[in-house]
């Protein structure tokens, strides 16, 4: 997984995929699946306290955690594994995000 930590990186990033809204990707058929998070926890894609903020084609989804956005890749048919792409840390990922739509 990729740590976001300047504003290129960011930028590379968020202009490889477009987002959507996170109402778009359905988790619930995926129970407990874990991800690896920013925040070096890992945290199931159906976790009360994750929230998806977006979705993205074909089965990938930013999450947000108390200190971190981190976007995972749900890989799998029969049997789905995450990839967590990159990782930032919110109050950098608002900041750049805030610019980035401006």
């Amino acid at each position: 997984m990729k740590i976001l930590k300047t504003k290129k990186d960011f930028l590379d990033v968020i202009e490889l995929d477009r987002p959507m809204p996170a109402s778009k990707m359905n988790t619930a058929g995926y129970g407990n699946l874990g991800f690896e998070c920013g925040c070096g926890v890992f945290h199931a894609v159906n976790d009360p306290d994750i929230r998806q903020t977006a979705a993205f084609f074909p089965v990938k989804i930013l999450f947000k955690c108390r200190t971190h956005f981190t976007k995972v890749h749900i890989k799998g048919i029969f049997s789905q594994s995450c990839v967590s792409e990159w990782a930032c840390e919110n109050s950098l990922f608002e900041k750049w995000f805030s610019e980035f739509i401006k």
